[in-house]
């Protein structure tokens, strides 16, 4: 295993993921799945597009709570990493659950050493972010929470929005909430028009959700989410003390409904999108994906076997790369839940050669 590898896995996931030689089941809810994506090795894996991890000092601006449904308070102290601030484009990128800002240390870098300036976002209740207690997750307040915050510091408009997973929910979001905020939407491993298998059963998740309201019940379930998600593939100890609880809330308002109609607005209006997933990833499965594509004016996994120059050709583990007027999709053969970290480099000049294109 080589050694920039070698530090990603002990930094992500601790050194007991070095270990790991053949898929094993963990459990969530009362569901199994596989994390054979936790399998990384020299084999499937590209040094090369592994990029350096960036971590710039958080800093940390107020966000005023009244597009947010909150009373409690009149802001919230948001955290946020603002790489090459200097820059005349700008890519905005949100984390799902769990995640944070460092969830983005690999992607960043290739971006901003391109000359981009690299906005990264902790929402409410993650990384140091603080959440009031009236505070929900509904995609709205997301949404609002983020274009807030960017005005604060005196961005109106973005011309990447970078999503992973749930927090492509917040992406999409954009396109009905703010219609004219994003110039080119990023969704890596996102989310889909129902609950992937990580999340379901869903309604185990929304009555968990429902537990940490309850006072006398709130720490001893908070207690049992760790566990779970710590069981899950999930690095505990690296969270904030409620980075978990909120997780779970998070996720447990995951409004699909809503997601679904961005989607199809972002594909009917043919707005620029560039959809990244791997075929290995033990979150969201690839039937999500072949639901999503069609919403977006993107091929299915099945309809981009039969095309010869969908198939990727400067890299061995990009099973498909294909352009479709405006929009691009990325398909992996390995990389997991992790591609925006174990691909960060292919990604990020994909991302760069199609904002240049819709530039143009």
């Amino acid at each position: 295993m080589n050694l920039r590898l070698l530090v990603y896995l002990r930094a992500e996931h601790g050194d007991s993921v070095v270990k790991i030689a053949r898929p094993c089941n963990q459990f969530i809810g009362s569901k199994l799945f596989s994390t054979t994506a936790l399998k990384y090795d020299k084999k499937s894996i590209r040094e090369d597009d592994l990029s350096t991890a960036s971590d710039p000092d958080v800093q940390f601006v107020n966000v005023p709570t009244k597009n947010l449904s909150v009373s409690s308070v009149d802001h919230i102290r948001a955290a946020y990493t603002d790489e090459n601030p200097q820059a005349s484009r700008i890519a905005l990128m949100v984390h799902g659950a769990p995640g944070n800002h460092f969830s983005f240390h690999y992607l960043a870098v290739p971006l901003s050493e391109a000359g981009v300036r690299v906005i990264r976002i902790n929402l409410p209740g993650f990384g140091t972010t603080v959440k009031p207690r009236d505070f929900t997750y509904t995609p709205v307040n997301k949404a609002n929470f983020v274009v807030d915050l960017l005005q604060a510091i005196g961005i109106d408009k973005v011309d990447i929005g970078i999503g992973h997973c749930l927090g492509c929910t917040t992406i999409t979001s954009l396109a009905s909430t703010h219609p004219d905020f994003v110039s080119l939407y990023g969704l890596l491993a996102t989310c889909g028009t129902r609950p992937h298998k990580a999340l379901r059963p869903f309604p185990v998740f929304q009555f968990t959700a429902k537990l940490l309201e309850m006072p006398f019940i709130r720490k001893p379930t908070s207690v049992i989410l760790k566990k779970l998600y710590a069981g899950r593939g999930v690095n505990v100890s690296k969270t904030m003390t409620d980075e978990v609880a909120d997780s779970h809330r998070a996720c447990a308002n995951a409004d699909f409904q809503f997601n679904t109609k961005n989607l199809t607005l972002i594909g009917k209006k043919k707005l620029p999108v560039l959809v990244g997933y791997s075929l290995n990833d033990p979150i969201v499965e690839n039937t999500i994906f072949n639901e999503i594509a069609p919403l977006l004016g993107l091929k299915t996994l099945p309809e981009l076997a039969t095309i010869e120059d969908a198939r990727g050709k400067t890299d061995t583990d990009v099973v498909y790369d294909l352009t479709t007027g405006k929009s691009r999709q990325l398909i992996f053969n390995s990389g997991g839940h992790h591609i925006h970290k174990l691909h960060a480099n292919y990604i990020a000049k994909a991302l760069l050669e199609t904002l240049n294109d819709i530039k143009k």
